[in-house]
């Protein structure tokens, strides 16, 4: 396997890429996973270099993309957000997603990032270090609460790394995930 950042002429290729995959869940009709990343990339907290793609003998099988995030309007320099995190139907379950997080995370420690929220199934994130927020003080605004507390989670990029920034998440910033 092998990650790279996603070329431009990929984007739409990409978007359908998440779209098929997330449609197939139980969460999901894949719409809102499509638009955000097309958003996401439209926005100003879009980090080409941390838009990945995962291959295997030239075929796309995994995608995802760290963000910037602002907390509470602040911080947005130095706090990513995970989302989201794709892989190909045939390759679940086949230490694809592990591959990717790993690398992304250690990428993302590299270029000075101080942490990671993301949204999601604790049992999956906590396995990278991920811990629920609230212990770092950071908290999902009202206008976007997850399904439980335990679906927030952060991630500190380096010893005491979330030191000092605390706050909301808002999601709001995008319109795909407006509830």
């Amino acid at each position: 396997m092998k990650i790279r950042p996603v070329k431009k002429e990929e984007y739409r290729f990409i978007e359908d890429f998440v779209y098929e995959i997330f449609k197939t869940t139980t969460f999901s009709d894949g719409d809102i996973e499509k638009a955000l990343v097309r958003e996401i990339r439209e926005n100003a907290y879009y980090i080409p270099q941390l838009d990945l793609v995962v291959e295997e003998e030239g075929k796309i099988i995994g995608h995802f993309i760290l963000s910037n995030l602002p907390i509470s309007h602040k911080h947005e320099h130095e706090i990513l957000m995970l989302s989201p995190v794709t892989v190909g139907l045939n390759q679940q379950q086949q230490g694809v997603g592990t591959f990717m997080l790993e690398a992304g995370i250690t990428l993302a420690a590299e270029m000075g990032f101080k942490g990671i929220v993301v949204e999601g199934d604790p049992r999956y994130y906590h396995r990278f270090g991920f811990r629920t927020s609230t212990a770092f003080g950071i908290y999902a605004s009202e206008k976007n609460l997850p399904p439980s507390e335990e679906n927030l989670m952060a991630l500190e990029l380096g010893e005491n790394g979330l030191e000092g920034i605390s706050g909301e998440v808002d999601y709001s910033i995008y319109r795909a995930l407006k509830h």
